[in-house]
């Protein structure tokens, strides 16, 4: 799949026209904007690249929960890769050799030509779970267009004092609201807006929860339920249950690539690893508690706790685990379960 030239044309224009501006030059990432979609709604915010000389262009992360992934990571908050996390849509200025084929081909069709390092666009959607893909769709490409375009406008109202950028401490920001205009477009006005959710808690991942729900409303299998509940509980075993993206893409033919997630259980008194498994993140949420009654089963008995560190996994495990009596906790973080990660990593070559 390919963005069609009618549609790339216009996307390369805006690029040009935003690397001729050079408002690297007075913003930083940290003067963060929106832009809010004329199609769905959602608002766009924008952080410039560039100021620290070594990666150009524009990222837009989407929503309440992409701007929590960028503001997590300047306040020093973020603990887990943002290869992993962040969910936008981004402009860099690269070189040759970072182009997809058909990219390539694109550009030559259009009749443009770049010459040297960091003078190539490229367009990439970030999205969690999968590896940083080409802007092939158009609604994404009018989006980024008009991030863009009213990136520049921004940039040149504020080129004398950016930190006016700052002026809502990041829990309002300066966001370009469209209008619809008699001619047909739009007519666009800048207002002061907080976002939607007041923290990634209530607009965490809509997709987990999402899958979370679709998991509670699964039908449970009450008899087998019934006689796993007559197995002894050993009280004192908390297990510690999490879910890790691994930097190792899988393809398969005609798909967009995408990083898999480890499960990893461990009891937290012994140390003992109780099972590890392979699966995609949508297949976690979804189905991951299915493996459960049949560790219980084999196992002969069940534990007193299961402790998560990751929340749409908690509430998609929460049904079985209330219908089977084990109690549920939520950790910010799993120290245990992330050095086994690295042992694993490190024995595949991955760090």
């Amino acid at each position: 799949m390919k963005l069609p030239l009618e549609a790339a044309g216009p996307l390369y224009d805006a690029a040009a026209a935003f690397k001729e501006l050079k408002c690297w030059n007075w913003l930083s990432n940290c003067h963060i904007f929106g832009v809010r979609n004329p199609e769905n709604g959602e608002i766009g915010y924008c952080t410039v690249m560039g100021n620290g000389g070594e990666m150009y262009g524009m990222a837009v992360y989407l929503g309440t929960a992409g701007l929590e992934t960028v503001l997590s990571l300047l306040r020093g908050e973020a603990t887990k890769d943002l290869m992993f996390t962040q969910h936008c849509l981004m402009l860099s200025f690269d070189s040759r050799d970072e182009l997809y084929p058909e990219e390539y081909a694109q550009i030559k069709a259009l009749g443009l030509s770049f010459r040297g390092r960091a003078s190539w666009p490229t367009f990439r959607l970030y999205e969690p779970g999968f590896t940083p893909w080409p802007v092939w769709e158009e609604g994404q490409a009018r989006f980024l267009i008009q991030c863009l375009e009213q990136a520049a406008i921004v940039a040149r109202e504020g080129q004398g004092n950016p930190d006016a950028l700052l002026a809502g401490d990041w829990s309002t920001f300066l966001v370009r609201v469209p209008e619809k205009a008699e001619n047909g477009g739009f007519s666009w006005s800048s207002r002061w807006m907080a976002p939607a959710a007041a923290s990634a808690a209530a607009d965490a991942d809509s997709r987990s929860a999402a899958a979370g729900d679709a998991q509670a409303a699964s039908p449970i299998d009450q008899v087998r339920i019934a006689r796993l509940r007559k197995l002894p509980v050993r009280e004192e075993q908390t297990w510690l249950t999490g879910i890790f993206f691994l930097p190792m893409p899988v393809k398969e033919a005609g798909k967009r690539p995408v990083y898999p997630q480890m499960l990893i259980m461990m009891d937290e008194a012994s140390g003992m690893i109780i099972q590890t498994e392979l699966r995609e993140k949508s297949e976690w949420l979804l189905q991951g508690a299915e493996l459960l009654p049949e560790l219980l089963e084999r196992l002969g008995f069940r534990p007193g706790r299961l402790v998560f560190a990751d929340e749409g996994m908690a509430r998609s495990w929460h049904g079985l685990l209330d219908a089977l009596g084990i109690e549920v906790f939520l950790a910010e973080g799993l120290p245990l379960l992330e050095s086994v990660l690295e042992e694993f990593m490190e024995h595949m070559g991955c760090s």
